[in-house]
């Protein structure tokens, strides 16, 4: 029997790509042994795969993402971050034998965006476990808080949500770990928020002018 798939996966994470609301879906690739004189691929290229918003995914082509998804590679880690805080989910990918890469997303945004970064008091600072239940337009989500992340991997520690077309959060709880919950209305969007528990919510002004893709 042969296996119907020409790729074997290794880190994966969700992503609002396009910030449109409906998470995306990146996988970097690559074998672990090389099967190459029986016709199998040992080294293979990343995949994004753009969610349709029906359940549905296309699988984008490089021509349209970047040289890297071009290439093959024996790829293994993969974190999702926002390096350059323009709203936009970036990438970290780790392959065997070459250096780790920094992807910074260039994506033509189709909508607004909001990242929160938890803090605990009565819990532990980080917040790993935390839930985080957004309603936009009728239509609710739940993001978590983690620690590992994939594949050798730990994500940014902020939530980096993305709101479609909407420009404000109708609801925001936050379900802290230890059972607390905080509850906000009419939250702007397009922002980096803290969320302290127990005490409230703050906004970070932030610069971007020096910050641009490498």
């Amino acid at each position: 029997a042969a296996s119907s798939h020409n790729t074997l996966g290794f880190g994966t994470q969700f992503l609002d790509a396009d910030l449109d609301g409906d998470l995306d879906l990146v996988v970097t690739n690559g074998h672990v042994d090389d099967y190459t004189r029986a016709g199998r691929p040992y080294r293979m290229a990343p995949q994004y795969y753009r969610n349709r918003g029906d359940g549905r995914f296309d699988l984008g082509m490089a021509e349209d993402l970047g040289p890297h998804f071009a290439e093959r590679y024996l790829g293994r880690g993969l974190a999702r971050l926002d390096w350059n805080r323009d709203g936009r989910p970036d990438v970290v990918i780790t392959a065997v034998d070459v250096p780790a890469v920094l992807l910074t997303n260039s994506t033509e945004a189709s909508g607004h965006w909001l990242v929160l970064r938890l803090v605990g008091t009565m819990t532990q600072r980080d917040a790993i476990g935390a839930q985080v239940v957004v309603t936009v337009d009728g239509k609710t989500r739940v993001h978590q808080l983690t620690a590992g992340d994939g594949y050798h991997a730990s994500n940014d520690r902020r939530l980096l949500l993305g709101l479609g077309r909407n420009e404000r959060v109708e609801e925001l709880e936050v379900r802290w770990p230890r059972g607390r919950l905080q509850k906000f209305s009419d939250v702007a969007g397009d922002r980096e928020l803290v969320v302290v528990e127990g005490r409230g919510l703050f906004s970070l002004p932030f610069d971007r002018s020096g910050f641009s893709a490498p």
